[in-house]
């Protein structure tokens, strides 16, 4: 996130940026550091830990929310397929009625010409 309490001078001390300084520490960088550099350590003592639980909580959240959206994406994709079956079945059930139908009306025509060449008597 770019709302990050960061500064490059804190922490140097051990490498790491995540360091909480002690109080010592902010005293003695107040003797005679930058006054930022004092503000920034002080922030992080106030601040930093609500700050870390709060990434790592939006970190979950996001992690739960890409494992949902590829839920949803997956089940979409098994819905998509089950309509695109249900349409060939459709078509096909279609196909066959129109076939049938088709027959039937042949065959009554045949029936109708077949008593229509037979003489009256």
């Amino acid at each position: 996130m770019n709302n990050e309490f960061t500064d490059q001078n804190c922490g140097q001390g051990n490498g790491s940026a995540n360091t909480v300084a002690s109080p010592s520490t902010i005293a003695e960088a107040a003797a005679g550091a930058d006054p930022a550099s004092v503000i920034v350590q002080v922030r992080e003592l106030l601040f930093g830990d609500h700050r870390r639980s709060t990434e790592g909580s939006l970190k979950g959240l996001e992690e739960k929310l890409a494992a949902l959206t590829a839920t949803v994406e997956a089940r979409f994709a098994d819905l998509e397929r089950r309509l695109v079956e249900a349409k060939a079945q459709t078509d096909h059930a279609r196909e066959s009625g129109v076939e049938a139908i088709g027959a039937a009306i042949a065959e009554l025509g045949d029936k109708i010409k077949g008593l229509a060449a037979k003489p009256m008597a």
